[in-house]
């Protein structure tokens, strides 16, 4: 039977570079963690509770330990791309949240990836067309669509605009948000056909400039 280990609860030990010591009844282990990660950790002492996945290689067994559900199934995401190893994962993740690197695979932005050490253009690029098919898939809406115009009552059904409405609530916006972002992002767009990524993107860009304009940025 393989050796799996889902979770660690114990207390944390200490902080080691980029790895969190746990001791768990008297065991201790060393668990890789992004930034993201580290942050939501207690002082050593306190009570830990981590998600892991375990990495076997030929020369090492290593642990890598998540905060978040969000977190971790991002670092699977990541690690099914080409190119991408554990560390680059864990980089990636120390860079951007769960959120933000939805929000980079929807908008289809490169910039945003290559703020991270170890990745260029070409790899951004990679990332950006392999993680579309799998970061959740920005879940396609079981419901309803958002309003197609001011003041439109939802209609029950799929598509694009459906898609676009579950996708944004994906990313943590509220059903008022997103429907009034999707209606801003109609005046964007040429044609009401339009496939569920130019409805994100322009429906981002219209919360992007919402919130410039509150002073502030999403959660």
């Amino acid at each position: 039977m393989a050796v799996v280990i889902a979770f660690l609860r114990g207390e944390l030990a200490a902080l080691h570079g980029d790895e969190a010591w746990i001791d768990v009844g008297g065991v201790g282990y060393r668990v890789a963690v992004s930034r993201q990660t580290q942050r939501r950790l207690p002082p050593p002492g306190g009570e830990v509770f981590l998600r892991t996945r375990l990495i076997v290689r030929e020369d090492q067994w290593a642990l890598y330990g998540f905060a978040t559900a969000e977190e971790q199934a991002a670092f699977d995401a990541l690690l099914a791309v080409s190119g991408v190893g554990p560390r680059l994962a864990l980089a990636i993740l120390s860079v951007l949240t769960p959120e933000e690197l939805h929000r980079a695979v929807a908008l289809q932005d490169a910039a945003l990836l290559t703020r991270v050490p170890g990745v260029g253009p070409k790899l951004a690029r990679r990332l950006l067309n392999e993680l579309r098919d799998r970061l959740g898939e920005l879940p396609a809406a079981g419901g309803v669509p958002a309003a197609a115009a001011a003041g439109a009552e939802p209609a029950a059904g799929g598509g694009p605009l459906a898609d676009a409405l579950a996708a944004l609530e994906a990313l943590g916006y509220t059903r008022s948000e997103a429907e009034e972002a999707l209606v801003q992002a109609r005046t964007q767009l040429a044609r009401e056909d339009a496939p569920a990524e130019a409805w994100i993107r322009e429906a981002l860009r219209a919360l992007g400039r919402r919130n410039r304009a509150l002073g502030g940025t999403h959660r």
